[in-house]
C-alpha cells in the first residue's frame, strides 16, 4: 500500500553567489522586500543615521574597508565572506525574507570627502541587521553587526544598536514611532567579548546559552574557538551562542529612557 504523502521536495539548481558587476551596475531601484513601514525618523538621532542597506550605493565601499581583514573581522560568525560576491549573497540571503532588513549605517559626526557616498548624510561606518523575524510573533533579532575598524571603540555601534531598539520596541504610536516588537534578541558567540560587552550594556540580558548553535566553514581564524565535530562518518566544526534579549517589559521599566539619553 502506498503511503498517503508524497515528498517533492528538490534542492535549489545552483548556489552561486552574485555576479557583482549585474549588482552594482543596475539601473532598477533596489527592491529592500521590506514588510515593515520603514520609521526613518526613528532610526536616525544627531549622531548616526541608519538607511536601508542598497548594494549599489553602499557596498563597494563597505568591501573596501572590511575585505582585506574579513576573516578576523567574521571570525565569530557562522560564515565567512571572504570574498566580495560571497558578501553579496549575504546581504541578498537578508533580503530574501520579507521580514527582514539589512541597514547601512552613517556616522553624522563625520563628512564624507567623496565617493559612492557623498550625497549621504555623513560618512559610511558599518552595516546592521534585522534578521531571523518572527511577524506573527512580533520578535527579531539584531544581526550582521559589522563596524569598520577606524570606528571601532567609538559611540557607533552602541547609538545603532539603540536605534533599532527604538525602532522596534517602540509603539506605532509613541513618538517616534516604533514597530511595537515584544522581544528583540542578541546572539554572540561565546568569546566574542566585545559583542557580549556591547549588548549588556545596551540592557540586554542573558538567558542561556545554545549549544552547537551554528555550523561554521573550515577557516583557520574560526577554528581557534570553535568545537571540533568527531562522529562517525562526519566531521566538521561548530560554535555555542549566548542568547539574550530586550523585551517589551524591560523597554518600558527602563531600558527606553536608557536608550533615548543616548540617542540624545
Amino acid at each position: 500500500m502506498s503511503p498517503p504523502y508524497v515528498n517533492n521536495y528538490a534542492p535549489p539548481k545552483t548556489n552561486a553567489y552574485p555576479d557583482p558587476e549585474v549588482v552594482l551596475n543596475s539601473k532598477e531601484p533596489y527592491d529592500i522586500n521590506f514588510s515593515f513601514p520603514l520609521h526613518l525618523d526613528t532610526l536616525a538621532c544627531p549622531t548616526v543615521r541608519l538607511t536601508p542597506f542598497v548594494p549599489t550605493l553602499h557596498a563597494p565601499t563597505l568591501w573596501e574597508h572590511i575585505g582585506s581583514r574579513a576573516r578576523e573581522l567574521f571570525r565569530y560568525y557562522p560564515y565567512c565572506p571572504d570574498t566580495f560576491a560571497h558578501f553579496l549573497s549575504v546581504v541578498e540571503n537578508i533580503r530574501g525574507h520579507p521580514d527582514n532588513c539589512a541597514f547601512a549605517i552613517f556616522d553624522r559626526t563625520r563628512k564624507s570627502d567623496g565617493g559612492d557616498t557623498a550625497a549621504e548624510d555623513g560618512v559610511l561606518a558599518g552595516v546592521m541587521a534585522l534578521i531571523n523575524t518572527n511577524k506573527p510573533h512580533m520578535n527579531t533579532e539584531i544581526g550582521l553587526v559589522v563596524v569598520f575598524p577606524a570606528f571601532q571603540g567609538t559611540h557607533v555601534a552602541r547609538t545603532s544598536a539603540g536605534l533599532l531598539l527604538r525602532y522596534c520596541l517602540q509603539t506605532p504610536a509613541a513618538s517616534p514611532p516604533g514597530l511595537g516588537f515584544r522581544r528583540v534578541r542578541w546572539s554572540a558567540h561565546t568569546h566574542n567579548k566585545p559583542s557580549l560587552g556591547l549588548a549588556k550594556r545596551m540592557g540586554f540580558r542573558e538567558e542561556g546559552i545554545l549549544r552547537w548553535s551554528f555550523s561554521i566553514p573550515d577557516v583557520e581564524e574560526m577554528r581557534r574557538e570553535a568545537h571540533a565535530l568527531k562522529r562517525e562518518g562526519e566531521e566538521g566544526w561548530g560554535r555555542d551562542s549566548v542568547c539574550l534579549s530586550i523585551c517589551w517589559d524591560d523597554w518600558d521599566d527602563g531600558a527606553a529612557s536608557a536608550v533615548g539619553r543616548l540617542l540624545q
